[in-house]
């Protein structure tokens, strides 16, 4: 289990995307079930990486890869390291949750001179073998020994000839050789393209993003090694990356980016003019139109907008990746509306308004709109839709600092890259004046809705300056930034125009038809009063909420909780964040003293009891969840079945318990209402409300109510 082949069956019960990463696991489906044109690959799994961060290479594993690439070699009829027909492999990593661009990967591994001279003489072009070389050499370079990229980039500078690729290439190697050189031996190089994969799960931006995400630490990567094909080989030849639907608006039709006689880095880098989904279907229409058809299969097996990357090698389409795509708060609303009203799509309204959560509403709430006579400064590509103002800053690290002191912030890059991740999650908005759709910048911003232009035309970013259409606009000055139209204005020139979104009214409406269908009769509770200490308990428990989720989980008024809240920030309580209200240590240390006083006025043996009664049940709980996580696939459906029948009988156990524990703490009357709506939701087939923690669903409940019996009982949750 440590090196899986993908074309092969995982064993029965497997959680692909934690064991090989949701890169591997997508290309197994990709594979096996839709039968798309996806270059051979193995997978080290995640297991590997986690043992190998805890203890070191582990043993037998090399013998493993060796087998591995063995028949990598007979999938493709090519010999690594070969001076006849050679394979080079890609090192790719993927989380079990996606982490974009920010771990790393290596292209064109087991690239030698002899392989060089091979790919020069198998391909009649000199050019296309010395960019490979130099593309290789580069990466392997930085990635792997860790030389500084800036004195890597000047090293490699060239004027586009193969001589000067060559010349470059080797002017990089020299710099190698201080740091222990590039292996001359082709497995060396891949052992160390995985070595280096494993790593950058704990690099410094991988670590923000997985803090700003709420992403487990101890996941691991997996490291996937892929059979190359090559984008850069001719003009027939490029690479590019595609959404089945645009991202920022979610506008139906495939939308991204393609860069001929190129390969991935150029594209998501954000470091070369790119051209749309159009320029491929100039270039090769017969090929965009099979693009077309693999994405259209993509989205309704996903039923959901998928993010596929893509590479044509002298006209034949390969796809290297799928996930389900980053999209802005609006594109979310517009996309699971749209796909629920699609009679054809696979996609129910209960699913979208399931999908669509009170995160997202807040966001689209937000976004405002720029005073209508405010003349633009500059205009570029709108990647991600709303309105941000704040004053300039041109550094990530100052943004970061600047932001941390309360200063709203617009940062300003050439391009941004994962090192920049610590700024761009502070800035108010974001502005880069190079990078298309699919940058770094447009699919981070898209996923915290950030407002973002990318490409900004005439522009140039200076040390402390951004300099737009001759116009030089300093550090501290402010700037507001037009995700949605692209354009970008000098000072202040937001207004409070956020409208009125007709597929939100509808996400809305749909939300109280399944709300008094799944209710029959009774009526919605009515909003019941709310405490400082009752909402900063509840925030204690999510630890991150937004004010309406807190208050769908209090059975209270939204306004009432956001003043208790907002209080509860001016007293040094909690904080608000972009995505909803946090403790801080003081609030913490007030919600245990609180606690106390709660236990302390409880009868020991009457709360005793009902710990006991509820612990009991959470035994019988666990077990029929991870019954029915861990079933096979094929008895997925019957296990679903037995999960609901068996959590029928378990609720209503539980009713009589969580009344006993209302009864001597009534703070706790919301818990029937929670555990029933997400009953009904588990009933009318909605598997995510069974346990899914990012949802209201009924785990969620079981988990915080299980949390407030240990605490009023005295007891510690290690016991």
């Amino acid at each position: 289990m440590d090196v899986l082949f993908l074309a092969d069956p995982l064993p029965a019960g497997t959680d692909a995307k934690r064991l090989l990463g949701g890169k591997a696991a997508g290309l197994v489906t990709m594979t096996q079930e839709l039968g798309l044109p996806v270059p051979p690959a193995f997978t080290v799994t995640t297991a590997v990486c986690r043992r190998y961060l805890a203890e070191g290479w582990p043993p037998g594993l090399e013998d493993a890869i060796r087998a591995a690439l063995a028949r990598l070699e007979a999938a493709t009829g090519r010999v690594f390291g070969g001076s006849e027909r050679p394979l080079l492999v890609s090192v790719r990593s993927g989380a079990p949750v996606s982490m974009p661009g920010m771990m790393d990967t290596l292209l064109n591994v087991g690239m030698t001179p002899a392989v060089r001279e091979a790919l020069a003489r198998e391909s009649g072009d000199p050019r296309f073998a010395a960019d490979t070389w130099l593309r290789f050499v580069r990466a392997y370079a930085a990635i792997v020994l860790g030389l500084p990229e800036d004195e890597v980039d000047h090293a490699a500078m060239h004027d586009g000839s193969p001589e000067a690729m060559l010349a470059a290439a080797g002017r990089v190697s020299a710099l190698a050789d201080r740091f222990g050189g590039i292996p001359a031996d082709p497995f060396a190089q891949l052992l160390g393209g995985i070595r280096a994969v494993f790593q950058s799960w704990e690099c410094d931006r991988a670590r923000v993003f997985r803090e700003r995400e709420g992403i487990d630490g101890t996941l691991g990567t997996a490291a996937t090694v892929q059979a190359m094909v090559f984008g850069n080989l001719d003009d027939r030849s490029g690479t590019g990356v595609a959404f089945t639907r645009d991202p920022s608006t979610g506008a139906r039709g495939a939308f991204g980016d393609y860069l001929a006689r190129a390969q991935g880095e150029d594209v998501v880098a954000g470091t070369h003019a790119v051209s749309g989904l159009q320029a491929l279907r100039q270039q090769l229409p017969a090929t965009y139109d099979e693009l077309l058809g693999h994405l259209d299969r993509l989205e309704r097996h996903y039923r959901d907008m998928c993010d596929v990357e893509f590479t044509v090698m002298s006209g034949q389409l390969f796809i290297l990746q799928t996930r389900i795509g980053r999209r802005s708060p609006l594109a979310a609303v517009r996309i699971a509306v749209e796909m629920a009203e699609d009679p054809a799509f696979p996609l129910t309204k209960a699913e979208a308004v399931a999908r669509v959560g009170p995160e997202t509403l807040a966001a689209l709430a937000k976004l405002g709109g720029v005073d209508p006579a405010a003349e633009p400064l500059g205009r570029g590509l709108a990647v991600s839709p709303g309105v941000g103002a704040g004053v300039l800053c041109c550094d990530a690290d100052r943004a970061a600092a600047l932001a941390a002191g309360g200063t709203s912030v617009v940062l300003a890059r050439p391009e941004t890259s994962p090192a920049d991740v610590h700024g761009m999650v502070a800035a108010a908005a974001l502005v880069t004046t190079t990078g298309g759709v699919v940058s770094h910048a447009a699919v981070v911003a898209r996923g915290w809705a950030i407002p973002a232009v990318c490409s900004l035309e005439d522009a140039a970013v200076e040390e402390h300056a951004l300099v737009v259409g001759g116009r030089r606009i300093a550090e501290g000055e402010w700037l507001t930034v037009d995700g949605t139209r692209g354009l970008v204005f000098a000072g202040d020139r937001r207004v409070d125009s956020s409208g009125d979104i007709p597929e939100v009214r509808k996400l809305r409406q749909w939300a109280a038809e399944l709300a008094e269908a799944g209710a029959g009769e009774a009526p919605a509770p009515a909003a019941r009063a709310v405490d400082r200490y009752a909402v900063l308990r509840a925030l204690a428990l999510k630890g991150l909420a937004a004010v309406e989720r807190l208050a769908a989980v209090l059975e209270a008024g939204t306004d009432a909780v956001e003043a208790e809240l907002r209080a509860a920030a001016a007293e040094g309580l909690a904080r608000e964040t972009p995505r909803g209200f946090a403790l801080l240590p003081a609030g913490r240390e007030a919600v245990l003293a609180r606690l106390a006083e709660e236990r302390a006025a409880l009868d020991p043996a009457a709360i005793d009891r009902v710990f006991c009664a509820f612990d009991a049940l959470d035994t019988e709980f666990k077990g029929l969840v991870s019954g029915w996580q861990q079933a096979p696939p094929a008895e997925a459906e019957a296990a679903w079945h037995r999960a609901v029948a068996a959590l029928e009988s378990l609720h209503a156990r539980l009713g009589p318990v969580v009344e006993a524990a209302i009864a001597l703490v009534p703070r706790l009357a919301p818990y029937p209402g929670r555990f029933a709506r997400a009953l009904e939701a588990v009933r009318a087939g909605d598997q995510s409300m069974l346990a899914s923690p990012l949802k209201e669903s009924y785990h969620t409940a079981w988990f915080e109510l299980h949390e407030e019996v240990i605490a009023l009982s005295g007891r510690k949750r290690e016991e």
